[in-house]
């Protein structure tokens, strides 16, 4: 594949997990099917049966595979959306993080098919761990978030009534305020009482109030100024001591939550603390040879030990032609019932492509073996020919008692 067409895949494959997110299921199942149809696509649709590895590292291995964060990240993600998915159901925890191990299972097997991916086209069981592990952050994570901001169960969700007409504004009534340092003259008695009686006392009257005079004092500007910092100070501290309050009440009501969480931490903590002060395995340095040493020579079929047996099993005086025998010795062996006995050859000559023996039966007469290797180098196929030879058998007064010409096969020693 282009640069390009990677490029235009990971924006739709970004698309479709952001719609994922919003809660669309053909989103989401249109993401896996293109992530999974990525791996051959990549490697021009030839695939392969996967070879994967079945076997358990050990713990160090695993723990080097925390380090791919990447995939940890991309799985996290992935169960981010399959939580969404199964948001209607009772168990989404444990059915987002089977939906997660599964696709990450379809993910190696696509890789050990194509032999593409991010970790060298291997399908291997190890591989699984990064992506369990980033669901097992992202889980707890979810679930963090929807204790802190889930609503209790007192909170009733009732649908939004529709907008009532607003009324039309009810203009206020008209207020006659008097001209600053003028006093306002009293108002007459109350409706439905009398006036009050006139004054008779001895005493001189008081002025009327109309006639006191009064003068207009003008506010300092440094008090007032004073008076609305100390207004908006006072309205921060009322705003700080309500956040307070709200978030005293969040706290005492989820503390066993809270104390959970904080235990959790802790534990995971001290894990990460203690996994990464494990030794490191040591490197493995392999020596690279300069040059490839040359292959070892093919053994020849001429120089293997072992012995020849005959396609055909003849019979001269009552005795069965069974074997030939070229190294460390050349002899034929002739059989009885229940004997077998030995014939050694005094006349031999072996070479690369042709054999003739002369060997001498007592009794019977002699034998001559004359014949040519059909394979030059040694075979490991049972049942292919590598010699043919013409055999002779004479007796002692020179009459031939069997000749034709067969073909043997080769064997190991016993």
């Amino acid at each position: 594949m282009s640069l390009w067409e990677v490029r235009v895949g990971a924006v739709v494959l970004a698309l479709l997990a952001l719609i994922a997110l919003r809660g669309k299921r053909w989103a989401y199942l249109a993401f896996v099917v293109l992530g999974l149809l990525y791996f051959p696509a990549q490697n021009h649709w030839r695939v392969h049966a996967p070879k994967c590895e079945q076997l358990i590292p050990a713990m160090q291995v695993l723990v080097l595979s925390l380090r791919n964060y990447a995939h940890i990240a991309l799985f996290a993600g992935f169960y981010w959306m399959s939580w969404v998915q199964f948001r209607r159901t009772d168990a989404r925890v444990v059915w987002a993080f089977l939906a997660t191990l599964l696709v990450g299972a379809l993910v190696e097997i696509a890789e050990g098919m194509t032999g593409r991916g991010a970790a060298g086209g291997h399908c291997r069981v190890r591989d699984l761990v990064p992506g369990a592990a980033g669901a097992l952050g992202a889980a707890l994570v979810l679930a963090l978030w929807s204790r802190l901001f889930r609503k209790p169960g007192y909170v009733r969700i009732v649908q939004r009534r529709q907008a009532v007409a607003a009324r039309p504004p009810v203009a206020p009534p008209r207020v006659v305020i008097p001209p600053r340092g003028v006093v306002p003259p009293p108002s007459g008695p109350p409706r439905g009482f009398p006036a009050p009686p006139p004054d008779f006392s001895p005493t001189a009257p008081a002025p009327p109030v109309d006639g006191v005079p009064t003068e207009e004092v003008a506010p300092r500007q440094e008090g007032v100024a004073r008076a609305a910092i100390g207004q908006r100070l006072q309205a921060i501290r009322q705003r700080l001591l309500a956040m307070l309050q709200r978030l005293w009440a969040v706290i005492r009501g989820r503390r066993r939550t809270i104390a959970v969480v904080v235990i959790l931490l802790s534990v995971v903590g001290a894990a990460a603390l203690v996994i990464l002060r494990l030794p490191a395995p040591a490197p493995t340095v392999t020596v690279q040879p300069t040059e490839a040493p040359p292959p070892p020579p093919r053994a020849l079929q001429a120089e293997a030990e072992g012995y020849y047996e005959p396609s055909y099993e003849f019979t001269v005086a009552d005795r069965r032609f069974t074997r030939l025998t070229l190294r460390p010795e050349p002899f034929v062996t002739f059989s009885r019932i229940g004997t077998r006995q030995e014939v050694g050859c005094e006349e031999a000559r072996i070479g690369r492509d042709a054999v003739r023996l002369r060997c001498e039966f007592e009794r019977v007469g002699v034998v001559t073996i004359d014949g040519r290797f059909t394979s030059r180098f040694v075979t490991s196929q049972l049942d292919a020919p590598v010699l043919s030879a013409l055999i002779t058998v004479t007796n002692t007064r020179g009459e031939v008692l069997y000749r034709a010409r067969d073909s043997f096969r080769w064997h190991e020693p016993d």
